[in-house]
């Protein structure tokens, strides 16, 4: 049976865009759930997402389902898109795997950034630092979020980088809740300076050490925040109750 010759050389063909539309919209959407730069609670339409990007709805479609697949977003009212709330219980459950994860990868972190390493990351804690004493909530979320990448890729494999911001997807919006307390972002600091001087000593048990204050105190507040906002909700149904009975 004959064999049928194949060509040796490709036919002319047309380069491809690497990064999609609907790929820029999804890193951005992504990057800016675990900065923190989105509210619990928060709802995202497709129209007002692809307004906000300046594209059609067709990849902000695709971005937010893929989005919704990660647990990012959930359903919310309407037809749109919603940023999880969060319970007593998941934020536990979250601190508890951070602390473990994240505090490992900088341990190891710690044997294996260069000189030059820290004096980027130093660089990154100086600029969050000066935006702290400047209440520049934002721009410090932003910084936060740098501080620990900078770490994180030094200790960790691809595959352990992105369980580690998937954690952060679902805990990046709560950031948003606890960071406009300027007290909270100096107690944070703190422990990104013992983090810091840890790398600086080639310290991995004191970065871990550090990790895990930066989490806990965080998780604290947190926790505080959800339990005024749940006492804060009975009062207000107890106060309807009262109303309804005064009425009747």
């Amino acid at each position: 049976m004959p064999q049928r010759k194949v060509p040796s050389e490709l036919p002319e063909l047309e380069l491809v865009v690497r990064e999609t539309m609907a790929g820029r919209v999804y890193a951005q959407l992504r990057e800016a759930i675990m900065i923190g730069r989105f509210a619990p609670g928060q709802l995202l339409s497709l129209r007002s997402v692809a307004e906000a990007v300046g594209s059609s709805t067709m990849p902000v479609r695709a971005a937010l389902t893929r989005l919704q697949a990660e647990g990012a977003l959930i359903d919310g009212p309407g037809r749109a898109l919603m940023v999880p709330p969060m319970t007593l219980e998941l934020l536990e459950e979250l601190r508890d795997v951070r602390i473990a994860l994240e505090g490992a990868v900088a341990k190891r972190a710690a044997s294996r950034m260069t000189r030059e390493h820290l004096a980027a990351l130093q660089e990154v804690f100086d600029t969050m630092d000066a935006h702290v004493e400047a209440g520049d909530v934002p721009a410090y979320l932003q910084s936060n979020f740098e501080f620990h990448s900078a770490i994180y890729q030094h200790g960790a494999s691809d595959i352990t980088l992105a369980t580690i911001q998937n954690l952060w997807m679902r805990i990046g919006p709560f950031l948003n809740l606890v960071a406009p307390d300027i007290p909270h972002m100096r107690r944070s600091m703190t422990a990104h300076r013992h983090i810091v001087k840890a790398l600086w000593r080639g310290d991995g048990e004191g970065a871990r050490a550090g990790i895990e204050e930066d989490i806990g105190d965080a998780a604290a507040d947190l926790r505080e925040r959800l339990q005024a906002s749940a006492k804060e909700h009975e009062d207000n149904e107890d106060n309807e109750d009262d109303g309804e009975q005064a009425s009747a």
